[in-house]
C-alpha cells in the first residue's frame, strides 16, 4: 500500500470451494480531487493453482488482455493527467499516456523516441530544476515538483509532476508518476494576487483605516492609515493584536460588539477610545459590514474607522460624519448598483428628453401656427413677430433638448472600429453642412485610420459648423489639417475668422457657454461641450489657440 505508482500484482485467492484462484490487480494512484492517486481493477482469470503458468487456455490470456486493455484504457481516459515511466540510464520516458497530446500538443512517439525531448518542453527558467531532480535516483526520494512546459502552440502550461522512485525486477532504477495539469490553478492564483493587490493598493490610498478579519474573528489585514495612526507593525495588529491599543475602559465593550456582530452576521457601528502613536487617545467611529462569497457563503468581516476626537463635542456634526462614512462605506461595496442605476436614469431622462419634452413643444408651434392662420386677417405685424418669435424660443428649446440628449450618449454608444477613410468623411460633413459658395474649406491629405466613426464625424462637425457660423465674412476660409505621431493623430480645425480673446479659451468649453448673444447667432452652446466630453472619452484631449483678430485653431488628439 505504500507504492505511489502504477503497479500490477498476481496471488492466489481461497474460494469457498476450497480451491484457490489466481486474482490480477492493477492500481493507478489516485487523489480525492479526482486526479490519480489510488485506482485499482480486481480480476478473476479463473486459473486453479494446481495449473502450471505454461498451460493457461487461451481464455484467460484473452480475459488477462482485456483487464490490461481497461487499464490502459483508464489511464489514457484520466483528464489533464499524463501518466508515465522514465528511465534515468536512458534519459527516455518507457511510457506516457494519450492525455499528453491533449494537454501539451505533442505526439506520444515523439516522448518515446526523441531523446531529451520532454526536457526541450520544459521552460528554460525551470529545466536545470527539473531535470536535476529528475536524475537524483540514488537518493531514493519521492517528490512533487511544479514547472512550466511549452506546448505545441507556444502556450504556456504549469505542470504538476509527482515522481516516484522505483526499481524493476532486475533493480534498474526507474521513475514513475504523474503529471497533472494545473494551468487553470496557476491562472486563478495569479488573479487573485492581482485582486489582492488592487484591493491593498486601493485600501492603503485611502485616509480611512480599514481592516479585515476571518470566519473565526481573527484580523487578517489592517491598512496603512491604521497602521500609522498606531504606530504599531502589521504583525502587532493581525489576530486579536488590534485590541492592545484600545482603550482599557472601552476595550470589554468595544470586543463585546464585534464579537456579538460576528455571531448575528450583521453590521455594526460603534465608537470607542484609540491609541494613537503619540501615545493620546482619540475617539474612533467604526463601521463593520458581513462579507459574503458569491455563493453566499459567510467569509468574515470589513470594516473602517474615523477619527472622529475633533467633532466629538459636537453631536450633529458627528451624525454627519457618520453619515458620511455609512455612505463611503456603501459606495466601496456597491459601486457597480450605482453605476447601473446611474445609466437607468440616463436611460429614462432620454426617454422623456424625447417624448415627454418635445411633444409639448411641438404642440406650442403648431398651436401657435394655426392661431395665426385663424386670425391672419386680425394679426398686427407686431403681434405676428411676437409668434415668430416664440416658435424661434421653441426651436431653441428643441435644439437644446436635443444637445442635451446627444451630451448624455457621448461614451454610452458602444459602436465597433472599422477603417475609417478621414477625407471621405471630412467631404461628408463638409456637404451636410451645405457652406455659403463663397466660403472656401481646405481639406489637407488624410489617412484611413481604425476608429469609431460617429464620434469622430460628431467632433469636426461640431468644429466645422462653429467656424462656418461664427465667422463674419461669407468669403472666410476654413482649414483642417492632421500630424501623426507613435501614439495618437492631432487634428486641427483653424478658420480666419475674428478669434477668442484667452480668457474664453476654458470657458467656451463649458455646457450652456457663448460668446454671443443667443438672439443675434442661434447656439444651444452645448456643442463644444459635446466635442471636449467625446474627445476625452477616447482618450484624447483639446485646446484652443486664438487671439482677437488671428482666428481660431483647434487642436484635438486621437488614440491610434
Amino acid at each position: 500500500m505504500a507504492r505511489q505508482q502504477a503497479y500490477t500484482v498476481s496471488y492466489r485467492v481461497l474460494a469457498a470451494d476450497g480451491n484457490y484462484y489466481w486474482w490480477q490487480e492493477q492500481v493507478i494512484p489516485k487523489e480525492s480531487d479526482g486526479s490519480a492517486r489510488q485506482v485499482a481493477f480486481i480480476t478473476q482469470t479463473d486459473v486453479k493453482s494446481t495449473v502450471p503458468e505454461s498451460a493457461k487456455t487461451q481464455p484467460e490470456v484473452t480475459q488477462l488482455e482485456a483487464v490490461q486493455q481497461r487499464f490502459q484504457d483508464l489511464v489514457n481516459g484520466l483528464e489533464d493527467t499524463i501518466v508515465w515511466e522514465y528511465d534515468p540510464a536512458t534519459a527516455r520516458f518507457t511510457f506516457v499516456s494519450q492525455s499528453a497530446a491533449e494537454i501539451l500538443g505533442y505526439p506520444v512517439e515523439q516522448w518515446l523516441q526523441q531523446p531529451n525531448f520532454w526536457q526541450n518542453l520544459i521552460h528554460p527558467e525551470d529545466r536545470a530544476r527539473v531535470v536535476q531532480s529528475y536524475h537524483q535516483e540514488k537518493l531514493g526520494r519521492d517528490c512533487s515538483l511544479e514547472y512550466r512546459c511549452i506546448a505545441a502552440d507556444g502556450r504556456v502550461v504549469w505542470l504538476r509532476d509527482r515522481l516516484h522512485f522505483a526499481r524493476d525486477r532486475e533493480g534498474k532504477s526507474k521513475l514513475r508518476g504523474l503529471m497533472l495539469d494545473i494551468t487553470a490553478a496557476k491562472q486563478a492564483e495569479a488573479e487573485l494576487r492581482e485582486s489582492e493587490a488592487r484591493f491593498r493598493t486601493m485600501a492603503d490610498g485611502t485616509p480611512l483605516m480599514i481592516w479585515m478579519a476571518g470566519t473565526d474573528s481573527l484580523w487578517e489585514f489592517a491598512n496603512q492609515s491604521w497602521l500609522n495612526f498606531t504606530g504599531r507593525s502589521l504583525k502587532q495588529e493581525l489576530g486579536e493584536g488590534w485590541t492592545e491599543a484600545v482603550h482599557p475602559q472601552d476595550v470589554s465593550r468595544c470586543v463585546e460588539t464585534y464579537l456579538s456582530a460576528f455571531h448575528s452576521r450583521q453590521e455594526f457601528a460603534q465608537e470607542f477610545r484609540l491609541r494613537r502613536a503619540d501615545g493620546k487617545y482619540r475617539w474612533i467611529f467604526e463601521k463593520g459590514s458581513p462579507r459574503f462569497t458569491p455563493d453566499g457563503s459567510f467569509a468574515g468581516y470589513i470594516g473602517c474607522c474615523l477619527d472622529i476626537s475633533d467633532r466629538k463635542a459636537s453631536e450633529d456634526a458627528l451624525k454627519t460624519r457618520a453619515e458620511e462614512l455609512t455612505y463611503l462605506t456603501t459606495v466601496l461595496a456597491q459601486t457597480n448598483v450605482t453605476l447601473e442605476k446611474r445609466n437607468q436614469e440616463l436611460d429614462q431622462f432620454a426617454y422623456v428628453a424625447s417624448h415627454d419634452l418635445k411633444a409639448p413643444l411641438r404642440a406650442i408651434a403648431n398651436l401657435s401656427e394655426w392661431i395665426e392662420e385663424d386670425l391672419s386677417d386680425k394679426l398686427t405685424a407686431d403681434t405676428r413677430h411676437q409668434m415668430n418669435l416664440l416658435r424661434g424660443r421653441v426651436h431653441r428649446m428643441e435644439a437644446l433638448i436635443n444637445g442635451l440628449l446627444q451630451y448624455s450618449r457621448v461614451g454610452r454608444m458602444d459602436t465597433p472600429k472599422s477603417e475609417v477613410s478621414l477625407g471621405d468623411l471630412l467631404a461628408e460633413v463638409v456637404d451636410s453642412l451645405s457652406p455659403p459658395e463663397t466660403f472656401s474649406i481646405e481639406i489637407a491629405p488624410m489617412p484611413t485610420i481604425l476608429s469609431e466613426k460617429l464620434p469622430l464625424q460628431q467632433v469636426f462637425t461640431n468644429l466645422i459648423s462653429n467656424a462656418i457660423k461664427y465667422h463674419p465674412r461669407q468669403d472666410g476660409r476654413v482649414s483642417i489639417s492632421v500630424q501623426e505621431y507613435a501614439s495618437n493623430y492631432e487634428f486641427v480645425v483653424a478658420d480666419d475668422g475674428d478669434g477668442i480673446a484667452p480668457e474664453y479659451h476654458d470657458k467656451i468649453f463649458g455646457i450652456f457657454q457663448t460668446l454671443s448673444p443667443r438672439d443675434t447667432i442661434e447656439s444651444t452652446g452645448i456643442g463644444l461641450a459635446i466635442v471636449k466630453k467625446i474627445v476625452e472619452q477616447q482618450g484624447g484631449t483639446i485646446r484652443l489657440k486664438s487671439q482677437p483678430g488671428e482666428g481660431a485653431a483647434f487642436y484635438f488628439t486621437w488614440k491610434k
